[in-house]
Formats: structure tokens, sequence, C-alpha cells
């Protein structure tokens, strides 16, 4: 089931506390027991489309899995909400951790604790979205002019150069218009992203309307509402909406039945920062991008649109601050790219990453995708860190081969 639900000054959480909710504090509860020690077992199998299997049968050390879930439940990782990974294709791990909903979930009424906002992981699904379009030839390739994939008669703030802007461009945050969503951050309502949200209705106008800051393909800026404008681009390009799109050939056929999305004030899918799923169905975007495009032997995706996402086309340091050693290093197609440096050994992964700590993490030379949902919305440190701390102190750590 598919339940949308329109962008409203609400829509990000970054925004002050008092934007979206009443202040103040209530009576205090006494403390809670701890909870009792957590002993695995395999996923349920819902008929999703997953192989269900146990860790320990694929490598995993279960007793390293248990003492992570105990950790977590002890309040150690206070932001995840979720975990879930797979290893050799087959999903061996699924735990919900939250016992609430969130501001987020009241913005397209969920209430199942299981499917969980996704914010910039959306942009990674967008990008599968686009490479089948792709695949099926409704769009002619990465090298085609982003303009000619719009109706619009003229643009603001005209300038040659915005003939030169392709969807390769677009796609990899290098389009050259003047934007930057990062300073200041999004917890100040003074961000550009914030306000593009409050001030347009056509997104994919507004965002063609902004002035060139650099030449297309020659710096990279981080651009949600790029993303969702991407996703604009292919509903024009296919004969069916977008959300309906995204359903018949990627959605549906991994499985995915139940999910929610945040539209724009035009009724197109944020494809940026608006997607919901389970923590369990997320996985199986990384496993694609592991598989080479294969779900259960069935081609969703082109192994060639995989290895174009998957390769960088800016270089980027985000190294870490923490002891756990990770960076990212590059972002392709909406997909970053790096690596994990673990008792001497360099893992290299492949990341959708979204604002507050959702994470697939995919490594491929482990042939294990993790995905990780949290909750540090307001920009609280160590949030995002937490996931890649359970990768390394608990996950790879289990690996018995």
């Amino acid at each position: 089931m598919i339940r949308k639900a329109t962008i409203s000054l609400c829509l990000v959480p970054m925004l002050l506390l008092a934007a979206c909710d009443g202040g103040g504090s209530g009576p205090v509860s006494p403390p809670s027991p701890p909870p009792a020690d957590y002993n695995y077992s395999p996923p349920v199998d819902s008929g999703d489309g997953w192989t269900i299997g146990s860790a320990g049968a694929n490598e995993l050390d279960v007793s390293i899995l248990e003492s992570m879930m105990d950790d977590i439940r002890s309040g150690q990782f206070e932001f995840i909400d979720s975990v879930a990974i797979a290893r050799n294709g087959v999903l061996v791990f699924d735990e919900t951790i939250r016992q609430s909903t969130d501001r987020e979930d009241s913005l397209v009424a969920n209430t199942d604790l299981s499917i969980h906002r996704e914010f910039s992981v959306s942009k990674s699904i967008t990008s599968l979205i686009v490479g089948i379009a792709i695949d099926e030839g409704y769009i002619s390739g990465t090298d085609v002019r982003f303009l000619d994939l719009f109706p619009h008669p003229s643009y603001l703030n005209w300038d040659d150069r915005k003939n030169d802007i392709t969807l390769a461009d677009v796609l990899a945050m290098r389009a050259g218009l003047e934007w930057d969503e990062w300073n200041p951050p999004y917890t100040d309502p003074n961000n550009q992203l914030i306000n593009f949200y409050d001030t347009h209705v056509d997104y994919a106008k507004g965002l063609l309307d902004l002035p060139l800051a650099a030449d297309p393909g020659s710096i990279f800026a981080y651009n949600t509402i790029a993303s969702i404008t991407l996703g604009q681009a292919v509903e024009n390009a296919v004969p069916l909406s977008l959300a309906d799109y995204a359903m018949s050939e990627l959605f549906s056929p991994l499985g995915i039945t139940d999910l929610e999305i945040l539209t724009t004030p035009t009724g197109l899918p944020n494809g940026g920062a608006g997607l919901y799923f389970r923590t369990r169905d997320i996985v199986k975007f990384g496993q694609l991008a592991i598989d080479g495009g294969l779900w259960n032997g069935d081609r969703i995706v082109s192994e060639a649109w995989i290895n174009e996402s998957m390769t960088p086309r800016s270089d980027l340091v985000f190294t870490n601050p923490a002891e756990w050693d990770w960076e990212l290093e590059g972002y392709g197609y909406q997909w970053w790219t790096g690596f994990y440096d673990h008792n001497g050994q360099q893992f290299d992964i492949r990341i959708a990453w979204g604002y507050g700590g959702q994470w697939i993490i995919a490594i491929p030379s482990a042939d294990l995708v993790v995905a990780v949902n949290s909750h540090g919305y307001l920009g609280e440190d160590g949030a995002s860190n937490q996931a890649h701390a359970l990768v390394q102190q608990y996950i790879l750590e289990a690996l018995t081969n």
C-alpha cells in the first residue's frame, strides 16, 4: 500500500522543534527496568522475496550480534531505530528497536514502527528509477541535455550555459546552479533548502530558474531539489506517473508493497528526501548494488547502470571524526563510495545516506548489506556515526569467513 502526503512547512524535522511541536516538558516517568538479554532468531519469512536464513549458517557469529542488540537496547546507541542485515543474498537479521513513532511519521500518518523515513537514501532509490527509464529507452542516456526533459518555454536568470547541463551533471550533483544547502545547517530556518520548500510549488521550474554559479559539470554541490527534479524528468518521459512507474518497475518486482511517500505541492513524489520504507526492504536496494541489478535472478536494472551509479564523479573526503575507521571518498550517481579500514583489511563500500542516520551500506567483497535507520534529526553529534560503529564494532567482527 502506498500513502502520499504533501510537503508542508513541517516537512523537515531539521526545523526548530517549535516549528512543528509544542514546547515544554511533561511529567517525569520512573526509569524503565533494563531489557532482558537479547536472544537471536532469524527474521520472519513474510513472503516479500527474501530468502531467510540464520546468521550462523551465513558465517556471522551470533553471539556478537546478540551483544550488539544488548548494547543498542541498553541505550549505548540511543539514535538507532532498526537494523537489518543480508549475507550471501540471504536476510539473516531484522530488528526494530524503536517503540514509538515520531513527527516524521505524522507527516504521512504512518503508525507502523517498522516503516521509517529515509531522507536522502531516497536519492539513491531515485537513481535506480532513472536507470530503469534509461534501460527501457524512455530517456536516451545520461548525456541528454537536462532542459530537454522539461516543457518550460523559458527560465529566469538565463545563462546560455544552462543548455550545457546534462542529466549526468544533475545525477552527480554537478549542475553548476547556485546552491548551498549545507551552510547554514538544516537546523537553521535560513537554510536554502528550507526556504525553497517554503516558497516554491513547481520544484523543477524553481530549480532551473536558479542562477548558475559555475560551469555545468565542474563543481560538486549537494542539492536535494535536484534529486526531486530527477523524478520529474522521469515522470515527463514515461507513460505512467512517477509513483506508478516506480511501483511497477522497481518496488513491486522487489516485493515491496508497503511504503509511504511525501509529495511536493504538485503531487510529485519527493525522491530527494521523502520516501518511507521498512528497513528489510531498503536492504534490497543494497543487494541490487552487490548483485549488479539482479534480484532473485531477475533483471531489475542493468548492470551497466549499477556500475555507472557507483563510479565516483567527484572526489570527496568525509573523514570520520570518531574512533571508527571509515571514510566517504566519492560521489557517483546519487550514491556515495568509500571504505572501512578494519583489522588491517580495507572493505570498499557503496552507500546510501540519509539525514539523521539512515544508511544502506553495501560491502561487495563480503557479500554483505547492512541497513540502519536512526533518528538523529536535530544534528546531534555522533548520530550518523552510530551506524558505522555498529558495522565495525560488531558486524564486521562477526564475520567468520
